[in-house]
């Protein structure tokens, strides 16, 4: 065989669609939830960005940087047109941010002594909030993690990792594994500190040199704020800072209750607020326990099995969510006109018949299975999200192998933002999103050796890099995501334009910016 299917994950199985090898690997590209989506074939649309992090940081750390009693100004650069476009190129990091928060930082006596910029990053899904402080001289004074909000990766803190960037500038090296040491197990936050270093030492030295018009705000008192208002100028009064200072500590005092365990061949993860956080979350793994045993290939005992080890034509009774996530899968299979197909044969699915009222699952040929691999974590995801919300948890992020069903965002947060790499190179962040009350869930297709692979009707000269789809329901997700990827791109549009609960967004092989399908 040529090539693979990879959907989305962060350990590697194998199972069979359409006697195609899918290996469940990690999820590479992603689509914007918060406006409507545009027709295939449109030009792109601007990736739709969540609003930048706000909060406070001590006026004691720029202090302790210069060593000095310093003067504190702020300003919001706005990050466009051709300011952009030199930023880009010269940090060779693209980024779709709109403002980036800069202070400028002088003795008493006015001599100008260096910067601070404070942005965003993505680590694997989240962003990581950077301050990087530069002297007069453009040279990386310090950096040091504001914000983190990975699961894992938050070695990057230590001043191990964070002193290598002393003394760097805009024509340094500055690549991970070579002048930058990696540590193991958080290379895609290591990644992120680079990005931001190099787009901080881009923006400084373009912002200067172009000599940039830019408002700023003197700022007095012992915490310095960072963010934007709603018109994305400096919030201009301390006592506002005061206000928001508040706020945010009352805020941050709602720590999240965060679990990660081995599940369906992979990790799930959950990062849950709530008073009852700690039982909901075990009652949630619970559930996913139960689910993998009725629905894995690989558990003696299971309905799958059952149904499969009984003669053909007898009916087996089966549990109610057995019937209920077959009786999806099979719908996904009628609309894609057996693209999806269960059964791992061609045409299979039309041989399975289902008996809800008798609880009955019956198959009508010989040598057919019942894999779920395709709809089973996503069919999981939504039943733990009902666990949680019905424990009081409505806050809560889950991570399935890569495929993510949010539910409300945190305290004091208009969403979950997540961010996904490009494929290509797997360190350009191609998007960053807000993810509220939805699933996203990614399917990609590799090719092995010279040969190109043939999926269904594609066309074999053009090749589906990736293929991510949203929708509200995590289990139809995860079935579409692999549809869409199976079969051409005119059916994955009329697929997609028929349903009003997902959309999709696929990258072709010599294309530089996602085709957007469905709508949403």
């Amino acid at each position: 065989m040529s090539g693979h299917i990879t959907k989305s994950t962060h350990f590697v199985q194998t199972l069979f669609i359409k006697r195609l090898p899918l290996l469940l690997g990690l999820g590479l590209l992603v689509l914007t939830l918060s406006s409507p989506l545009q027709s295939f074939g449109a030009e792109p649309a601007e990736p739709n960005v969540p609003e930048k992090t706000s909060g406070f940081f001590s006026r004691d750390l720029i202090e302790d940087l210069w060593s000095e009693d310093v003067r504190v100004e702020r300003s919001i650069v706005p990050i466009e047109g051709e300011l952009k476009e030199e930023i880009v190129k010269l940090s060779r990091v693209k980024t779709s941010d709109q403002h980036t928060a800069l202070f400028r930082i002088s003795s008493d006596l006015g001599e100008a002594m260096g910067h601070v910029v404070i942005l965003d990053e993505v680590g694997k899904y989240r962003p990581i909030t950077f301050l990087v402080a530069l002297d007069n001289k453009e040279r990386v004074v310090d950096l040091q993690v504001l914000v983190y909000r990975e699961h894992i990766g938050k070695e990057i803190e230590s001043r191990r990792f964070t002193r290598q960037f002393r003394d760097k500038k805009i024509t340094s090296t500055l690549k991970l594994h070579r002048d930058i040491r990696n540590l193991s197990g958080a290379t895609l936050s290591a990644r992120a500190a680079v990005r931001a270093v190099r787009r901080s030492l881009a923006t400084v030295k373009l912002t200067r040199q172009r000599g940039t018009e830019l408002a700023w705000l003197p700022i007095s008192g012992p915490n310095l704020f960072y963010g934007e208002s709603q018109l994305g100028f400096p919030v201009p009064a301390s006592e506002k800072d005061e206000d928001v200072l508040k706020r945010a500590s009352r805020e941050s005092s709602a720590k999240p209750f965060e679990r990660a365990r081995p599940a369906m061949g992979t990790i799930l993860k959950m990062e849950v607020h709530g008073d009852d956080a700690l039982n909901a979350v075990e009652a949630a793994f619970t559930e996913v326990a139960r689910l993998e045993s009725l629905h894995s290939r690989w558990k003696q005992g299971s309905d799958v099995l059952n149904v499969e080890n009984a003669p053909v034509g007898t009916a087996v009774e089966v549990s109610s969510d057995t019937i209920e996530v077959v009786e999806q899968a099979l719908q996904v299979s009628r609309e894609s006109g057996g693209a999806f197909d269960l059964t791992l044969q061609k045409d299979g699915y039309l041989s399975v018949r289902v008996d809800a009222e008798n609880q009955t699952i019956t198959l009508l040929k010989p040598g057919l299975i019942l894999d779920l691999g395709g709809i089973g974590k996503g069919f999981a995801l939504d039943r733990a999200a009902q666990v949680l919300e019905s424990h009081g948890c409505r806050r809560a992020l889950l991570d399935f192998g890569g495929q993510l069903l949010a539910l409300d965002p945190p305290p004091g947060e208009s969403s979950w933002p997540v961010g996904i790499f490009d494929p290509r190179d797997g360190k350009t962040v191609l998007y960053q999103l807000p993810l509220v009350r939805s699933s996203l869930a990614t399917t990609a297709l590799y090719e092995r050796g010279e040969h190109l692979i043939h999926l269904l009707d594609n066309d074999p000269a053009i090749r589906i890099l990736t293929t991510s789809v949203i929708s509200e329901s995590a289990t139809q997700a995860d079935a579409l995501s692999t549809t869409v990827a199976l079969i051409d791109q005119d059916k994955a549009q009329q697929l997609l334009e028929s349903r009003s609960d997902a959309s999709a967004v696929i990258l072709l092989e010599g294309e530089d910016e996602p085709r957007v399908m469905g709508r949403f």
